[in-house]
């Protein structure tokens, strides 16, 4: 992925949501290698340094103040999209990443400076708009382990992530991968590059959506997309102190209903034990916004009922994410 999450290769016959490749990763298929023509294309008058790398700050409730970093580099040798921090309002233009950090110094990048949020037994709240993200494009909102990362990567910044985009392999949380007609959250322990999704559009766990048009997408009765709402995860223990499930909610204000879903199974990790561990020594977080014509992993029809027949990937402005707080999760 370019941001967030990149396939090089995606089967269409998956199985309990595990997107199986019928191709080594070290093999790019066609659409892949369309999607680097892409990028390379929408960069190519952008030089790398040209990104603005240290955006200032953003107050986070029970985080403090942290610094917002953006990447140079979207992948090895392509350059990134440009981040802008708008009073706190974090918005990814086109092929954009920026990571939430303790400190930020303009020329450097330290995976020690990164921020590792200890979420194992937190919520984490905050607001998106996506409201012109169309079908094939991705904002992201996801958690990586960096700060443990002492590889520079690729990418030159420390970047990790379970598909390997910068060079290094990580785990990977995604609390948001949508657009206006699509939503998932997937979980990823280290090169587990398919992961396992929930929510609406493309293939998710047992080809089963969580909710559908009519709670999610522009007009609909839960979230309607054209308008900002509300993105809340917890991530609750057990007796043990390990990892329950990723609980997740979408809510707006003026609706009378909410989309609630509950990530409680991921055969890659049983018992949550590796994505425990993860969360309890901290993991980065993460915006980024990407495109690809190949997006039906995440917002096409699935096996019927999703959104997108085809990804257009007319993405308009950045999305945006904002009013970040972390609390006790009940």
């Amino acid at each position: 992925h370019f941001g967030s999450r990149f396939h090089l290769c995606r089967s269409s016959s998956p199985s309990f949501g595990l997107l199986r490749c019928s191709e080594p990763l070290a093999v790019m298929s066609a659409h892949a290698s369309k999607f680097v023509v892409m990028a390379f294309a929408t960069l190519a008058s952008r030089a790398l340094g040209e990104v603005e790398q240290c955006l200032g700050t953003i107050s986070v409730a029970g985080a403090g103040t942290l610094a917002v970093v953006a990447t140079q580099v979207n992948m090895p040798g392509v350059p990134a999209g440009p981040v802008r921090n708008v009073g706190g309002n974090i918005l990814p233009e086109m092929w954009g990443r920026a990571y939430f950090a303790k400190s930020c110094a303009s020329g450097t990048y330290n995976n020690s400076d990164y921020e590792a949020w200890q979420l194992l037994g937190k919520k984490l709240t905050y607001t998106t708009e996506l409201s012109q993200a169309g079908c094939g494009c991705n904002a992201a909102m996801y958690l990586v382990s960096m700060r443990q990362n002492s590889e520079v990567s690729g990418c030159m910044d420390y970047y990790c992530d379970a598909n390997s985009v910068c060079g290094v392999n990580c785990h990977e949380i995604d609390i948001q991968e949508a657009n206006k007609y699509a939503w998932h959250s997937a979980l990823h322990k280290q090169w587990d590059g398919n992961g396992l999704a929930q929510g609406f559009g493309g293939w998710v766990r047992d080809n089963h959506f969580d909710f559908d048009q009519e709670e999610y997408g522009p007009g609909a009765r839960c979230v309607d997309t054209t308008q900002p709402f509300q993105v809340s995860v917890a991530f609750p223990v057990n007796a043990d102190g390990r990892l329950r499930a990723m609980e997740m909610t979408l809510s707006q204000n003026g609706r009378d209903c909410e989309i609630h879903y509950s990530m409680d199974k991921y055969p890659a990790d049983e018992d949550f034990e590796l994505l425990s561990q993860a969360l309890r020594a901290g993991m980065t977080p993460v915006v980024s916004y990407w495109k690809s014509t190949e997006m039906l992993w995440l917002d096409g029809p699935g096996l019927g009922g999703g959104p997108c027949k085809e990804d257009t990937v007319h993405c308009g402005t950045a999305p945006q994410f904002y009013g970040f707080s972390i609390e006790d999760a009940a």
